[in-house]
């Protein structure tokens, strides 16, 4: 039998064990814990920026919250069913759904309006702060994630030696080794990522933190002289960075990084409010 029929049709198998595996092992809906109506439950993947930003937020706001991590694959149905859609960061608080991360950002402003991550008194800067908030979830982040991507299809030993990437099934973190390989290369292929486009993807991530670094040169944030949405949201997508390394160890960058640590201290968790 010809090798690469051979290989195929044992990754199928592979892929079909592990799919029945998952069905018979683990339960497709997370546990989800009990919480009063103060407190609001965020479900999100660990490594989603745009989960990151709305935990800042809450964290910057005092707002009580306790977080139900998922799995992409497992709970992608669980995630469906609780808000039409597969994509995190969803929130779940006094009876309502809310998923995408600027709506969430939105609803938190309301029931919490103080301290504030708008600018609300001045309308031309407030329109700044949402236009900044779009073009970094639509513009900074895609590159970022498809470099972090091919960088992990090229070094899969990052996720095979961190605990960081471990799904909690047991069968598959002991064989990581053997797996990983085969599902970034899967996962370049669903997001349609070739690795010739590294160079480009470089130039373009350059290109927007040179425009970040000329931007803090005036003053620590980047819109109003005070922290908002704009300063968490640009912070937030710098997490996934830190995840390519030959921009993030890049010397040139050092003082951007630098800034999105200074934001995250200034977002840091307060103690939470129940005056919401």
């Amino acid at each position: 039998m010809d090798k690469k029929l051979l290989l195929g049709i044992g990754t199928a198998a592979l892929s079909f064990a592990g799919v029945w595996w998952l069905k018979q092992n683990l339960p497709l809906a997370p546990k989800v814990p009990l919480v009063d109506e103060n407190t609001v439950l965020l479900f999100q993947f660990t490594y989603s920026p745009y989960c990151v930003k709305v935990a800042k937020i809450m964290d910057f706001k005092g707002i009580p919250y306790k977080t139900v991590n998922l799995l992409p694959f497992v709970n992608k149905k669980f995630v469906k069913s609780l808000s039409g859609q597969g994509l995190v960061p969803v929130i779940k608080h006094r009876g309502k759904i809310i998923s995408d991360s600027t709506a969430i950002a939105k609803y938190l402003e309301e029931i919490k309006p103080e301290p504030s991550i708008f600018i609300n008194d001045d309308n031309t800067l407030n329109q700044e702060v949402h236009l900044l908030e779009d073009w970094s979830d639509e513009s900074l982040e895609p590159p970022f994630a498809k470099l972090a991507m091919i960088y992990l299809f090229e070094h899969p030993e990052v996720i095979i030696e961190s605990d960081e990437y471990n799904t909690g099934v047991e069968i598959f973190d002991k064989n990581k080794q053997m797996i990983v390989p085969f599902i970034t290369k899967i996962k370049l292929k669903d997001y349609g990522i070739d690795t010739s486009e590294k160079d480009v993807l470089k130039k373009r991530v350059r290109g927007y933190l040179d425009m970040l670094s000329s931007r803090l040169e005036k003053s620590d944030f980047l819109v109003g002289g005070r922290l908002t949405l704009a300063d968490i949201a640009v912070a937030s997508h710098l997490t996934v960075a830190e995840k390519v390394p030959y921009i993030y160890e890049d010397d040139n960058y050092t003082h951007i990084f630098n800034w999105q640590k200074d934001i995250f201290k200034a977002a840091r968790r307060k103690l939470a409010s129940s005056n919401i």
